[in-house]
């Protein structure tokens, strides 16, 4: 089998590894949600520092693991950069609260292709329009649907989320503050 892989992602989450390299959680398309470890990426010219930057859709290339879950980082080609999500820090915030939502509720390494696509139509949107309640509230029933608990609201949304969900029911209340401020 081979074991690289191509596959479009969005990138979610980083976390300094070391002195050279980061560890980079991607939503991807066909792989769901993976992590990768992109040795060196710290020193590379600044020209590659692009694609590894916050909420980027990127074509990515990885090498799947013999063992573990942590996938080898190749190479990565920008696709949409979504640079508008950092116009304030209201939209911000909306797009990281909806990447979290996103993470927490699937298994590490499980394909949900519609959770990916629900997660790419949401940035393209904020891209555009500025968040409200009524996104949030879409986005989450949206989440809930696809995840198989149609019509269950908060206490679905926490039952889904397992663990994380007080910590994210506390980013959704500070993300709730600035989008009814106008921050």
């Amino acid at each position: 089998m081979d074991r690289e892989r191509q596959t479009e992602g969005i990138l979610l989450r980083r976390h300094s590894y070391s002195e050279s390299s980061w560890i980079l959680g991607w939503m991807t398309s066909d792989l769901g949600w993976i992590q990768t470890v992109a040795k060196g990426a710290k020193r590379w010219p600044g020209s590659y520092r692009g694609p590894l930057d916050l909420f980027y859709l990127c074509e990515i290339a990885v090498l799947v693991p013999r063992t573990g879950d942590l996938h080898l980082f190749k190479e990565a080609r920008v696709r949409n950069p979504f640079l508008s999500l950092r116009r304030n820090w209201a939209t911000f915030s909306c797009a990281q609260y909806f990447g979290e939502l996103v993470g927490g509720s699937v298994e590490r390494g499980s394909p949900f292709p519609n959770l990916y696509e629900l997660l790419r139509k949401a940035l393209s949107y904020l891209e555009a329009h500025p968040p409200s309640l009524a996104l949030i509230e879409r986005y989450e029933r949206r989440l809930l649907e696809v995840s198989g608990m149609r019509g269950g609201g908060q206490h679905a949304l926490g039952d889904l989320l397992g663990g994380g969900a007080s910590r994210l029911f506390a980013t959704r209340h500070r993300l709730t503050e600035a989008v009814l401020s106008g921050a």
